[in-house]
């Protein structure tokens, strides 16, 4: 607006605010000011309503994507104890499958062994916090 302002000299506006009363009237130049400056402050009411829901969605877009991380950060936190006894499980399992017992000279261990040598594991890593 100012920019169209700087190329307008002044005699000039003084011939374009004359056309406009001559072709208005004095009588409704103020009501057109009115419903002028209504509709400008209508035009700037819904940009900032805008503006305001731009950033209101992208609050909400950063604070979504904090959940997802923290949500991922916490499901790996709880897969960390579980992949350790995995581990544990199949390593033992693996060493008993190895060892040839006398009274099992076949080497196979039973599922109730495997189970009571997890057990024992356990026992022995909760005395040991």
């Amino acid at each position: 607006m100012i920019l169209f302002l700087n190329s307008i000299a002044g005699s000039e506006i003084v011939v374009i605010l004359l056309f406009v009363l001559i072709f208005f009237g004095a009588k409704s130049i103020p009501g057109l000011s009115r419903n002028l400056g209504r509709g400008i402050r209508q035009i700037k009411d819904a940009s900032q309503d805008i503006q305001d829901e731009i950033r209101k969605t992208s609050t909400d877009m950063k604070r979504d994507a904090n959940i997802n991380r923290t949500l991922h950060q916490a499901q790996e936190d709880i897969k960390k104890p579980f992949s350790h006894l995995t581990q544990s499980a199949e390593d033992m399992k693996r060493s008993m499958e190895g060892k040839n017992h006398p009274s099992n000279p076949s080497g196979q261990v039973s599922e109730h062994e495997v189970d009571r040598k997890l057990h024992d594991k356990e026992s022995s890593n909760n005395s040991s916090e």
